[in-house]
């Protein structure tokens, strides 16, 4: 479903919105950019009731109007400026170009219009008053150069142009004989006329990218994602990053499924070209692919996100002797300790944090309540982690001690772990799973985060072993963001948790016992570690404060390139010299 606000730079700090409805698109960005003045006007009064709710300030206007420096917006403050709606059609060239003025030097303009030859409107609009087809040409819209003369003349270049549409949702319209027919008449009228339909008839709005002009674009770079690891991890590592950092201008970025291919379509001076979780099973395979990207000068980066030994028994078996490592120009990784680890095959390794993509939204516990007196609610623990049954057998006796003690005051839900579920000594449980998919063991991310969600307190125990020292705090991050308050083991999660104020970390058995009842018997104190964590994931842990991190060091690294691609060759020949 298209999104305006997935086209809003996500770094951006100053958003004006004109047309902005009842300030949904404005409210979906802060939760992206909390930290952002998002500014929202429209005609409708209505509308801003609504809008007032939603962002940073909302009034209505219309074009002719409204006072800008009223709000504090002068000339050269804004990252974007989003017109959407009928708005546009109240604002000439000229206007245009003083809105423009708005724009920071790097700010971007951005267009949403409706499609006057969308056809589902076309039709309906002809039926409801009787006209004929040859009315139509009243809905033939703008060419795209047409587009861009209109921007010129405001001061401004096209940086992109391209329609919306909802596929999806015509599709049984289009395939009806009716508007088969229609379509047909349509077509043969603007033939006869010589109009010129230089647009999508089911299209339902033109998207225009547009800044100032004679902006220049620092570089045309391409992110290119072989994903080798779909379910769980592909999301937060390649694919959320990829979506902001193709908003970047110049910048485009995509993920796909399945092997290498050689045929990219570039009109770019700079290709990333990224494996994720992916593992070269033969070595003259793997060196005939990185010899294609060598010869292209393709930067070459492995994602990894867990440690290798998981792979060791499928290297072993393979002739690749860690050619994903040895043979990349550079790694990209999730913490500091899976980098140590990484370095043993390849010097150039970066890490890049798991982060929240957006700030889920701020959790009323009072609401939560329903009316109900807080010592009669129920107290609800999540544990929800897939290949953990080791972590947790120390815990679990104190878990069924609670359950004696509390019955039926506290409740469990469960997610991956079934184990985990059969041992808990209570019918007061819930196992949270999707028929299909792993043989239960995961659901779709929306459920897994709603279950946290309705849950109090989060267990994140991780035994002290070589391989879970590599993993990442992205539960915590997860239990934060959604109002659950964290019992953690130190491993992992100390580096993190601020023991006592965003969560708690517990060393034994002794220990996660009094933490635990000590939650469950303490509202209040639960409450105040929860909002403690949900404000460090808004100040510190949302991917909007960190993708530009990639793009740079992806500069940087091309900076480098012949430095990197001589490593490389060094390390190849000094494993095929063993």
């Amino acid at each position: 479903m298209f999104n305006l606000a997935d086209y809003i730079i996500p770094r951006a700090r100053r958003v004006v919105e004109l047309g902005c409805g009842d300030g949904s698109v404005g409210e979906k960005f802060l939760r992206v950019q909390p930290a952002a003045e998002y500014f929202g006007f429209d005609t409708d009064s209505d509308n801003i009731l609504s809008a007032s709710a939603r962002v940073t300030y909302a009034a209505v206007s219309s074009p002719e109007t409204v006072d800008y420096k009223r709000f504090g917006i002068s000339d050269g403050s804004c990252d974007m400026l989003i017109i959407s709606g009928e708005y546009f059609r109240g604002i000439t060239s000229v206007r245009l170009k003083k809105l423009a003025a708005m724009l920071k030097d790097d700010g971007e303009l951005l267009l949403l219009l409706p499609n006057s030859s969308y056809m589902p409107s076309v039709l309906e609009t002809l039926a409801a008053r009787g006209e004929s087809e040859r009315a139509c040409r009243r809905f033939i819209a703008p060419t795209k150069e047409e587009m861009k003369g209109i921007l010129q003349e405001a001061g401004l270049s096209a940086a992109g142009i391209s329609f919306v549409q909802d596929a999806e949702g015509d599709k049984s319209l289009r395939e009806s004989d009716e508007m088969k027919n229609f379509v047909s008449a349509f077509v043969e009228i603007c033939k006869l006329n010589n109009w010129n339909v230089e647009t999508n008839i089911w299209a339902r709005y033109w998207l225009i990218r547009a800044v100032r002009a004679g902006a220049a674009i620092r570089d045309r770079m391409l992110v290119h994602v072989t994903v080798g690891e779909s379910v769980a991890c592909a999301r937060v590592r390649v694919n959320e990053p990829n979506e902001f950092i193709r908003t970047e201008r110049g910048i485009d970025a995509i993920s796909e499924n399945g092997k290498y291919t050689q045929q990219l379509d570039e009109p770019f001076n700079k290709v990333v070209f990224i494996r994720q979780r992916l593992i070269f099973l033969d070595y003259e395979q793997g060196k005939r692919i990185i010899d294609v990207l060598r010869a292209k000068r393709y930067l070459f980066i492995q994602e990894m996100d867990d440690n290798p030994v998981l792979w060791s028994e499928d290297y072993n078996k393979s002739t690749s002797r860690y050619l994903d490592f040895i043979g990349a120009h550079a790694i990209q990784t999730s913490t500091d300790s899976l980098a140590d680890t990484l370095r043993e095959y390849n010097p150039y390794v970066k890490v890049f944090r798991n982060e929240l993509r957006e700030l889920p939204p701020r959790r009323d516990y009072d609401d939560e309540l329903n009316g109900a007196p807080p010592e009669a609610a129920p107290v609800t623990i999540f544990f929800g982690a897939l290949n953990r049954s080791e972590e947790w057998t120390d815990i679990m006796p104190v878990l069924n001690d609670a359950i004696k003690k509390y019955g039926a005051m506290i409740r469990f839900k469960v997610i991956s772990d079934k184990k985990f579920f059969s041992e808990l000594h209570t019918d007061n449980k819930e196992f949270i799973e999707k028929d299909g998919v792993y043989g239960g063991q995961f659901v779709p991310y929306e459920d897994y985060v709603d279950t946290i969600r309705s849950s109090d307190i989060s267990l994140l125990p991780l035994r002290d072993t070589v391989f879970n020292r590599t993993k990442s705090d992205l539960k915590f991050i997860e239990s934060a963001g959604n109002g659950a308050v964290v019992i953690a083991s130190p491993t992992v999660y100390a580096d993190t948790v601020r023991d006592g104020s965003t969560g708690f970390i517990y060393h034994d058995a002794r220990e996660f016992e009094k933490i635990l009842c000590m939650l469950i018997d303490d509202r209040a104190r639960r409450i105040e570690t929860a909002k403690a964590a949900y404000r460090y994931v808004k100040e510190e842990r949302l991917l909007s404060q960190h993708y530009m991190e990639r793009i740079e060091w992806y500069r940087e690294m091309f900076s480098r390139y012949d430095e990197l691609d001589k490593a490389l060759q060094k390390r190849m020949e000094q494993v095929e010299g063993k």
